[in-house]
């Protein structure tokens, strides 16, 4: 029996469009969960919450200020979540959303006293902070906050940050970053793969030597996965969508039966925006994703 906690964050006042946080609602609304929680050898419990009366709106709408209030309020409840499921030994499996809900995760792991590195799935570096984003958009600064860099509050949702030292962290599927985000992630010595020819990439080959680079030095692994990492051939549905992709089937290959691995303590799902989507393709990608995490 797998004890799991899931998490379902409808919020993206980190984001530039406010759409992604139908992803979580959509995943509960159309019953995505499902098999997860039939699963007998699973027993689950779903946290779930709605930041938004209107998520067709766009960040602009909005001043800087009352949405990074917001993006803390969402991450102090998921922190505290997140920091309960990993003390109880349970899986930890959080669907957003945008990515700034990442800063929350992670942190709410490590004040959980879990020493663990992270695979980050991702088109971006997303390493910005208020001074060098041009969107200021926070779901473009969580990889930095980790690393106990940018916004002083976002940084001590941690209690002890940084969350993450530059070796425990791993980005692949890289393909589109700003040059401020890649000189602080080289100045901390951060690994970065990046993803410039589909066809010529192994994705699953890259994700398995990865992994077990992490664990070479830490006694567990987390992954956070955006999935504008995926090609978006296969998941159009997603505010910043970048050609030449990770394949999806590299993905749920490596992602198959992680909630049974042992290492692994959780798993971030991030960016699904369905009011982007194009014939179902995404919303039939995240089926995908959430079931073969139990195959």
């Amino acid at each position: 029996m797998r004890n799991i906690t899931i998490i379902l964050a409808a919020s993206g006042w980190g984001a530039g469009k406010f759409g992604t946080a139908d992803g979580a609602m959509t995943v509960l609304q159309k019953q995505l969960l499902n098999n997860l929680l039939n699963d007998h050898r699973i027993q689950g419990e779903v946290y779930f919450a709605n930041w938004h009366f209107n998520s067709c709106q766009n960040s602009q709408d909005y001043p800087i200020q009352q949405r990074r209030n917001h993006v803390l309020q969402v991450g102090r409840w998921i922190h505290n979540i997140a920091e309960r499921t990993i003390q109880q030994g349970n899986f930890l499996l959080v669907i957003g959303g945008d990515h700034s809900i990442a800063m929350a995760t992670w942190s709410g792991v490590k004040d959980a006293n879990c020493d663990f590195g992270l695979l980050w799935i991702d088109a971006h570096m997303d390493a910005h902070t208020y001074e060098t984003t041009v969107s200021n958009n926070p779901h473009g600064m969580p990889a930095a906050v980790l690393l106990g860099k940018g916004d002083h509050d976002f940084v001590h949702l941690a209690r002890n940050p940084p969350v993450l030292k530059p070796n425990a962290l791993i980005q692949t599927g890289i393909r589109s970053y700003e040059i401020e985000e890649e000189m602080l992630l080289k100045h901390l010595g951060v690994e970065v793969g990046y993803h410039k020819e589909r066809e010529a990439y192994n994705g699953y080959e890259n994700f398995l030597k990865s992994r077990e680079h992490l664990l070479k030095s830490n006694p567990s692994f987390g992954i956070s996965l955006d999935i504008d990492g995926i090609d978006p051939a296969y998941c159009p549905g997603t505010g910043t969508p970048e050609g030449r992709g990770l394949e999806l089937d590299d993905v749920t290959e490596f992602l198959k039966g992680v909630i049974f691995n042992s290492k692994c303590i959780g798993l971030e799902i991030v960016e699904y925006n369905p009011t982007l989507d194009q014939n179902n393709f995404t919303f039939e990608a995240m089926k995908k994703i959430i079931d073969i995490i139990k195959t």
